[in-house]
């Protein structure tokens, strides 16, 4: 008896897995078959236009013909001529043809390079008025000859006119005359070849303040002139002159 249950169990069992196994196939050809279909296109709600140029062929065709080559001129190289190729002519033959005569003259005599005979160049002119800030060599006051270099006799011959103004003008002209504020003069004078200052030209507010800086440029000492080439000329200078009155 139990043997016979037995065998029923086993039967009951392969009859089961068989069951489940082509369910499972089964299940799987339904899923395939769900994913492997086409998706649907969604037309679209925007029209497309497409410009068609149709081409149309007229019937007619070229030849490809290929482009002449422009011949170049080649220049033809002159021959060398053959060292060995001349004709033997005997000592005593004469000849009629030869047209010139060569003969062997020692050449004529030139006559030696002499450096005295050449003309010197003209000297170039030198000016007779030179700007302050081009003049090779300044002019020197009274004071600053133990300075060495241009440029630190030049900045020694403005702070020492710079003195002078500042002490001797009298600035307070201005005020008797009415005038308030910043006052501009501008002065120019030249230190001439002789050192002393001469041709002096003021441009300022009030007739007044140009007499007076006359006058202050008047007490500037006499200077060593300055130099152009070696050669005292006369240097031109500017000067401007600027104070405030107080009201």
């Amino acid at each position: 008896m139990s043997n016979k249950h037995d065998a029923n169990v086993r039967k009951g069992t392969l009859v089961n897995f068989q069951i489940g196994l082509v369910a499972s196939l089964l299940f799987t050809y339904v899923m395939f078959e769900v994913y492997t279909s086409q998706p649907i296109n969604k037309a679209s709600d925007k029209e497309v236009v497409l410009e068609d140029e149709s081409f149309v062929w007229d019937g007619a065709f070229e030849v490809y013909q290929e482009p002449e080559q422009k011949v170049v001129a080649q220049k033809k190289p002159v021959p060398i001529p053959d060292p060995t190729d001349f004709d033997v002519v005997e000592d005593d033959v004469v000849l009629d043809d030869v047209t010139e005569e060569f003969k062997n003259e020692e050449p004529e005599e030139t006559t030696s390079f002499n450096p005295d005979a050449i003309e010197d160049k003209e000297e170039e002119e030198i000016p007779d008025n030179v700007p302050f800030s081009v003049v090779e060599d300044v002019p020197i006051f009274p004071g600053c000859e133990r300075l060495k270099t241009n440029k630190e006799k030049a900045a020694c011959f403005s702070e020492k006119i710079s003195k002078i103004i500042s002490r001797k003008f009298n600035t307070g002209i201005g005020s008797d005359y009415g005038l308030s504020g910043v006052q501009r003069i501008y002065a120019l004078f030249d230190v001439a070849a002789d050192g002393t200052i001469q041709n002096i030209q003021v441009r300022a507010p009030h007739p007044k303040l140009k007499k007076e800086a006359e006058r202050v440029i008047r007490l500037f000492p006499t200077m060593t002139p300055g130099k152009q080439r070696q050669t005292p000329v006369t240097v031109k200078y500017q000067l401007p002159i600027v104070f405030k009155i107080q009201n």
